[in-house]
């Protein structure tokens, strides 16, 4: 994420808890921002509203979610990556022209799923129309805004843009069904994404408007997929693989409680809130390579760079080594602590959730899926770092054929299984693929970007000693 390690490191260096809560906060903002908002709106409407009386809202917005990750999410690592590479080279002029240029294909996808999705459905009521293709669009939006926040440095405003954006939605959606039902109640879900969007959108366009950019930003987002074509490929099939398994469980089920939507409540809110048990694991990985991974992985790269000596390429690369195994193994740590605590407590929300044994097995198989898909998705980011997409990209598909198979197999005994086995062998798959090159990195970067070194003639001496001697 382009720009943020710089204000973590401002934050971090004040040494002081407040300024420790605000980083932990802001990384939870820029890494998973929309997610978190989702899924604890989800779970308090469920707590505080009968479900039966807003069965359109919650199926919108999981629906909301799910189709706006696989959307833009799909995406989102090419553009990031095309981000820092303007970022690097300077070319400030340029970030603007591919924030707008990516909000065009993020407005344009949106409306061509929404009108399929409508079409097919025959969905004509205006209501259904105008709500669920606000939330969609803003939250698709609000995924690309994400990305470009993170260039301008700026902390405190994206903070408190999240916090009243989602105590909005929250509020909003609580008190409105109180006073006129569910569709005003989505309503104010809906507020509070065009507050979040909103603000994001006018610090985006302060920091980095440009009075007259130049004519080829227009194609920037294009020409970001085209050079990361690889990234994006292994996005959009993560995705897939992250979902799949409640798509077979709609197909399956087909329960639908609002014309359109296919639901399968039993299903979808289990894994939906398994997700919450690795937001924490999400923060503190991005936390964590932003900064002091971020410094010594430069470190060591700008030391082969400047063709410094052996001794101190190997000492950077030690260096590195103790940093992001340190990382790995704090990451891992949290991760299964709080897939501990889910399992423990799965009995408890299952009870306040009104899930019955099949959701409670699901809510169990989708904790333990989730906390490997957050492993999963820390080893694709260091995987990007070191310019590995083939890594990522035949993991996702390893995790996509295996939930998809075991899920059509299983869905209706073990929910979610197929799910958990999927990402579990991926992460093992890619972090064996990672560690055979990273440990021998020194070899592979010399192979991989060969020096260029000028030819020169094979010089002869004659050596006389021997010639005297004989």
């Amino acid at each position: 994420m382009a720009g943020i390690g710089f204000e973590l490191n401002k934050l971090l260096s004040k040494n002081s808890f407040f300024s420790d809560i605000f980083s932990f906060f802001y990384s939870a903002n820029v890494s998973a921002g929309p997610w978190i908002m989702s899924s604890v709106t989800l779970v308090v409407i469920q707590l505080l509203i009968p479900q039966n009386e807003i069965p359109f809202f919650i199926s919108a917005i999981i629906y909301t979610f799910i189709f706006s990750t696989i959307i833009f999410g799909s995406v989102s690592t090419s553009v990031t990556r095309f981000l820092a590479d303007l970022i690097y080279k300077k070319e400030f002029e340029k970030i603007y022209g591919l924030y707008i240029s990516s909000l065009g294909y993020a407005v344009f996808s949106s409306a061509t799923f929404l009108t399929v999705f409508f079409l097919i459905n025959k969905i004509t009521e205006l209501w259904k129309i105008f709500l669920f293709s606000y939330s969609l669009t803003s939250l698709t939006i609000i995924w690309v805004q994400v990305i470009f926040i993170t260039a301008i440095r700026v902390f405190t405003p994206v903070v408190l843009s999240f916090l009243f954006g989602s105590l909005l939605s929250l509020f909003g959606s609580v008190y409105l069904f109180k006073f006129r039902g569910e569709y005003f109640s989505y309503l104010g879900y809906n507020f509070g994404l065009m507050f979040i969007a909103s603000m994001l959108q006018l610090f985006i366009r302060r920091y980095l408007f440009v009075v007259k950019p130049s004519k080829e930003t227009k194609l920037l987002f294009l020409e970001a997929v085209k050079k990361y074509k690889k990234q994006a490929v292994s996005g959009f099939i993560t995705y897939m693989a992250a979902w799949i398994d409640d798509f077979i469980a709609w197909s399956y089920f087909k329960y639908s409680i609002s014309k359109g939507f296919i639901f399968a409540p039993q299903y979808d809110i289990p894994m939906f809130i398994s997700y919450l048990f690795i937001v924490p694991t999400l923060t503190l990985f991005v936390l964590n390579l932003e900064t002091d991974f971020y410094f010594n992985y430069r470190a060591f790269y700008q030391s082969i760079e400047e063709n410094r000596t052996l001794t101190y390429i190997k000492l950077a690369k030690e260096t590195l080594d103790n940093n992001l195994y340190a990382t790995t193994k704090l990451i891992l740590s949290v991760q299964f602590a709080f897939m501990l605590s889910g399992l423990i407590l799965s009995g408890p929300f299952a009870k306040a959730l009104l899930l019955n044994d099949y959701g409670l097995k699901a809510l169990r198989f989708g904790i333990v899926g989730a906390a490997a898909n957050g492993i999963f998705l820390y080893v694709s980011l260091i995987a990007h770092y070191f310019d590995l997409p083939d890594i990522p990209m035949y993991a996702s598909i390893i995790a996509f054929t295996v939930n998809f198979v075991f899920s059509m197999l299983t869905i209706i005994r073990f929910p979610g299984i197929g799910f958990a086995i999927g990402f579990i062998i991926a992460v093992i798959y890619s972090w064996t693929k990672f560690r055979a090159v990273y440990k021998d990195l020194l070899h592979f970067e010399f192979i991989r970007n060969r020096l260029s070194l000028p030819l020169r003639q094979v010089i002869i001496h004659e050596n006389k000693y021997f010639e005297e001697t004989e």
